[in-house]
Order: C-alpha cells, then structure tokens, then sequence
C-alpha cells in the first residue's frame, strides 16, 4: 500500500508538473492582488481535486458508458498535448495562452488588452494545467494492489498530496519568476513545450501499441 501510494504521488508529481505551472499562473494572475492570487488559486485546487476524484472513481464506468477505451483516451490525451507543445515550441498563438506577455506588460491598460474574459482558475489554470489529459490518464489507469474503494481511495489520497503540494508552490511562484525574468520565462516555455510533446508522443505510443495488438491478433 505504501509502496503504490508512493508511486501514484510521483507519478502524478511527473504528469501535473507543478514547477512547470510557473510561467502559466503567474502570467494569468499578472494583474491581480494578492487576495484575488489566492482566491484563483484555491479555487483551481478544488476545481482540480473534484474532477481528478470523479475520474477516480467513476472514470472507467464514464468511459464505459459512451463505448470509450483507456486507450482511446490516451490517444486523445496525446494528440491534445501534441498540439499544445508544438505551439510552445513554435512560439505561435496558442489555443490557450500561457499569461507570459501579461506578466511582463508595461502598463495596465496593455494588462487589461490582454486579460481572457474567463476566469483563469478553471482554464487554463484547472484544466488543463492541473486536471488534464494527462493526470486524468494516471488517475483511471494506474492499478492499485487492494480491488474496490480502497484503491480507489488510495489514489484519492495521492492527488490530494500533489495538489498541497502543487499548491504551495504556485504560491511562491512569483518570487521565483522575478529572479529568472523574461529570458527565463522564455527558455522554461520552450523547455515545458519540448516536455509536453514528448509526453504527448508517449500517451499516444501507450494508445496505439494495444490496439495494434489486437489488429495482429496478440502478436
């Protein structure tokens, strides 16, 4: 029990990547006090927590449900984060912007230009920063030792450790940011970019190799 509990908190440490969250929640929350930072930030933890649990629990039943399979689901999850890396990599307009720009804007009316209408404690801070394609993916398909809800309840227990954990380190995010600068900001966008490729290239390749099994009948 240990011993999975240990694993699923690193795992989900490796796909949610905390650290590489910086860039993202301080440029989002640019123009906020420090009372509105911590309200935006609570409320994607909780956001997060909630559905990260649903998939817990009811992920595969969900799944079920529509015909899905996990390894469909990995695919998705893959071609997604494909997507969003290669416009990192590739310094284009992305489909949901990282806030770098609006942390580094020269005064607050070019702040306000480039605010988004929607709240960013739900997009793109929750999902698909912290609750996405890919630690939704862990949550369904890691196997825990103990069947029913005590499994279950186990890895209930590892995503809330990562999201205290990721918590507390968006909150001096900030702080870390002002040492690195925009230079900084940049290598860490196009490093985070190159991660979330490879990553996205792994789901899929953990996609595909079951369903070519079954094409060559198991071979």
């Amino acid at each position: 029990m240990v011993s999975f509990l240990v694993l699923s908190v690193s795992s989900l440490f490796a796909v949610i990547d905390p650290l590489g969250c910086i860039p993202f929640y301080s440029g989002l929350t640019a123009s906020m006090d420090a009372r509105q930072k911590r309200r935006t930030l609570w409320r994607a933890l909780i956001v997060a927590f909630a559905i990260l649990l649903a998939f817990t629990w009811f992920g595969t039943q969900l799944l079920h449900l529509f015909g899905i399979t996990v390894d469909a689901f990995r695919i998705a999850g893959g071609v997604i984060f494909f997507g969003i890396g290669l416009d990192m990599l590739q310094s284009q307009p992305r489909r949901w912007r990282t806030g770098i720009n609006r942390a580094y804007a020269r005064d607050r009316a070019e702040q306000e230009e480039l605010d988004e209408i929607e709240d960013p404690s739900i997009t793109p801070l929750a999902i698909p920063l912290l609750a996405g394609p890919g630690s939704i993916t862990t949550v369904m398909v890691l196997r825990p030792p103990i069947e029913g809800a005590g499994g279950s309840l186990l890895i209930s227990v590892a995503v809330l450790v990562i999201l205290i954990a990721s918590g507390a380190i968006l909150a001096g995010a900030d702080r870390v940011l002002a040492r690195l600068g925009r230079t900084g900001l940049r290598i860490i966008e196009k490093l985070m970019g190159l991660l979330v490729t490879v990553i996205a290239v792994q789901l899929i390749i953990d996609g595909l190799v079951p369903v070519a099994r079954q094409l060559t009948g198991g071979v």
